[in-house]
C-alpha cells in the first residue's frame, strides 16, 4: 500500500510541475519579447465561421483570438494545408522554422444572429 501512495503522490507532484511550467514560459514570452502585429482583424459576422492567416514565416508567434460566441480552436496548417498541431484554447504561442497558416474556427452564440469576432497574430522579437 505504501508504494500506491507514492505513485499517487508523485503523479500530483509532476502534474503540478506542468502547470507550473506552462505558466512560467506564458510568463517569460510575455515579458522577454516584443509583439510586433502581423495580422490584426475584427469583425461582425453571423453563423459558424473561420478565419485563414495568409502564409506566415518561419519564427515565434503569439496567436490570440476572441470572440462574442466560443473560440472552438486554433490550428496551425502546412503550406499545403495539412494539420501541424491544434489547440482548443483562445491563445497560443508557436514556434516554427517552417512557413505555416493559422486558422480559427469561431462557433456562434445561441439565439444571436450577428457577433463580433476578433483574431491577432503577432511576431515575437527579443527585447
Amino acid at each position: 500500500m505504501g508504494i500506491l501512495k507514492k505513485l499517487v503522490v508523485g503523479f500530483f507532484l509532476l502534474l503540478l510541475i506542468g502547470v507550473a511550467a506552462i505558466f512560467g514560459m506564458q510568463y517569460y514570452y510575455n515579458t522577454a519579447y516584443n509583439k510586433i502585429p502581423v495580422e490584426v482583424k475584427t469583425e461582425t459576422v453571423s453563423g459558424d465561421v473561420f478565419y485563414l492567416s495568409h502564409v506566415l514565416e518561419p519564427g515565434k508567434y503569439y496567436i490570440n483570438a476572441s470572440s462574442e460566441g466560443t473560440v472552438a480552436k486554433i490550428t496551425i496548417l502546412d503550406e499545403k494545408g495539412n494539420v501541424l498541431t491544434e489547440s482548443e484554447t483562445d491563445s497560443l504561442i508557436y514556434g516554427t522554422t517552417q512557413r505555416f497558416q493559422v486558422r480559427v474556427d469561431y462557433k456562434s452564440p445561441v439565439n444571436v444572429d450577428k457577433y463580433t469576432v476578433s483574431v491577432g497574430i503577432y511576431r515575437l522579437e527579443k527585447k
